[in-house]
C-alpha cells in the first residue's frame, strides 16, 4: 500500500457516512466548533495508535496485543477486539443498506439489499486489500469532487442563512467540550484503531505518519463544513430531529431551476464511503481472527463472517431510532471508549516501559527479524 492509497483509505472511512449526519448538533449552532474541537484531539488519539506501531511496523493489533502481553491476556483481547470491529461493521452496514432502501429501493427487501452489499465486500477482500486501496484511491477524487461541488452549490443557492450560525460560542464553550467528548471524538476519529490490522501493509513502514495525520485533519475539517452547510439551511432544530440533514439540504439546491434535483450527490457519497467503511471494519475483524488461527483459505473465513454479519444486522436492528439509541447510549460510553481510548493508552505505557520511549526503530529492527 503506497502513501496515496493509505491516505484516500483513511479519508473515504473518516467521511463514511458522517457528511450526512448533524454530528455535534447538541451544540446547537457551534456544532461545527465541536467537530474541529474533538478533531484536535481525535489526533491525540491517532499520535497514540502510531507511537504502538511505530514500534511494531510489521504486525497488526492481533500479533501487537499477543506479543506485548503474552497469549493468556493477548489472544481473549485480540478476540475482543475482533468482535468489536465485527459489531462496528455489521452496524454500518445495517445503517447505510437501510439508507439505500429507504432513498433509492424502497421496495427492495431490506435483506436482499444486505446480502448484495456484503457479498460485494467479500468479493473485493478476495481480491486482497491491495484491491480494496487501489479502488478507494480512484473513488476519493468522485466523492470529493461531489462533496465540494454540494458545498459550493449550497453557498450560491441562496439558500443559506448564515445567521443560524450566530451568535458564535454564544453559551461559551462548554456545550461545545460536551458536544464533542466523548461522542465526536468516539465517532469517527476514534475508529480509526482499526487501522492497526492496515498499517503494517504500507509498503514503507516509517511512511505511515504524514498520511494519516492528514487524512484525519482533512476529514475533521469537511465534516466542520459540512455542519455549517446543514445548519446555515436548515438550522438548529430542522437539523437535529432530521434522519439525513444532509440529503435535505442537497435537495434543496434550486439554481436558476437548471440545477435541482441533486440528491444523488448524497446518494453517492453515502454509498461510497458507508462502503468503504464497513468493508475495513469488517476486514479488521477477519484479521483478528486470522493472527490468532492461520486459515489457509482466508476468504471462506471472509464469507463465513459475512452471511453471520448479514444476520446478526437484519435481526437485531429493527429501525433508525433503535440504531441511533444503540450506538449513542451503549456503543460511546460502554464499548467505543475501552477499545479506542483505555485500552490503546494502556497498550503504548507497557510498550514504552518494555522498549523505551526513544527506541522504536531497534525494536522495528527486531520485529522484522522475528518476522
Amino acid at each position: 500500500m503506497s502513501k496515496s492509497q493509505l491516505f484516500s483509505l483513511i479519508l473515504l472511512f473518516e467521511l463514511g457516512s458522517t457528511t450526512l449526519f448533524a454530528l455535534g448538533i447538541e451544540a446547537k449552532q457551534d456544532a461545527w466548533i465541536a467537530i474541529l474541537f474533538a478533531t484536535v484531539i481525535g489526533l491525540g488519539l491517532l499520535w497514540v495508535y502510531l507511537s504502538i506501531q511505530t514500534f511494531y511496523p510489521n504486525q497488526n493489533l492481533g500479533n501487537i496485543l499477543i506479543d506485548v502481553l503474552g497469549k493468556a491476556v493477548g489472544i481473549p483481547l485480540v478476540l475482543l477486539y475482533g468482535l468489536y470491529f465485527f459489531l462496528i461493521g455489521s452496524t454500518n452496514l445495517w445503517e447505510f443498506t437501510a439508507f439505500i432502501q429507504m432513498i433509492i429501493l424502497p421496495t427492495s427487501p431490506l435483506l436482499v439489499l444486505l446480502f448484495i452489499v456484503i457479498l460485494t465486500a467479500v468479493y473485493v477482500l478476495s481480491l486482497g486489500v491491495e484491491v480494496l486501496a487501489r479502488t478507494s484511491e480512484i473513488v476519493l477524487g468522485m466523492v470529493l469532487f461531489f462533496i465540494v461541488t454540494a458545498y459550493i452549490l449550497v453557498a450560491s443557492s441562496g439558500e443559506a442563512e448564515w445567521s443560524q450560525l450566530l451568535p458564535v460560542l454564544g453559551h461559551g464553550f462548554k456545550p461545545v467540550i460536551k458536544a464533542a467528548v466523548p461522542t465526536i471524538v468516539n465517532f469517527p476519529f476514534g475508529e480509526m484503531v482499526v487501522f492497526f490490522m492496515y498499517w503494517h501493509f504500507a509498503s514503507t513502514k516509517f511512511s505511515i505518519k504524514p498520511p494519516s495525520f492528514w487524512a484525519v485533519g482533512i476529514s475533521g475539517l469537511m465534516l466542520s463544513i459540512s455542519l455549517v452547510a446543514i445548519i446555515s439551511v436548515l438550522g438548529v432544530e430542522f437539523a437535529a430531529n432530521s434522519t439525513i440533514p444532509i440529503f435535505i439540504v442537497i435537495k434543496t439546491i434550486n439554481i436558476a431551476e437548471i440545477l435541482t434535483n441533486l440528491d444523488f450527490i448524497a446518494v453517492i457519497i453515502m454509498f461510497i464511503g458507508g462502503f468503504y467503511k464497513m468493508t475495513i471494519f469488517f476486514y479488521g475483524s477477519v484479521q483478528a481472527l486470522n493472527s490468532i488461527v492461520k486459515f489457509r483459505r482466508e476468504t471462506w473465513l471472509i464469507l463465513c463472517l459475512g452471511i453471520l454479519s448479514v444476520c446478526f444486522s437484519y435481526v437485531f436492528f429493527s429501525s433508525f431510532s433503535f440504531h441511533r439509541w444503540v450506538g449513542t447510549k451503549v456503543f460511546i460510553p460502554y464499548v467505543h471508549m475501552p477499545f479506542q481510548v483505555f485500552l490503546p493508552i494502556l497498550l503504548l505505557l507497557i510498550v514504552w516501559l518494555k522498549h523505551g520511549k526513544n527506541d522504536p526503530q531497534r525494536t522495528a529492527g527486531g520485529s522484522l527479524k522475528k518476522g
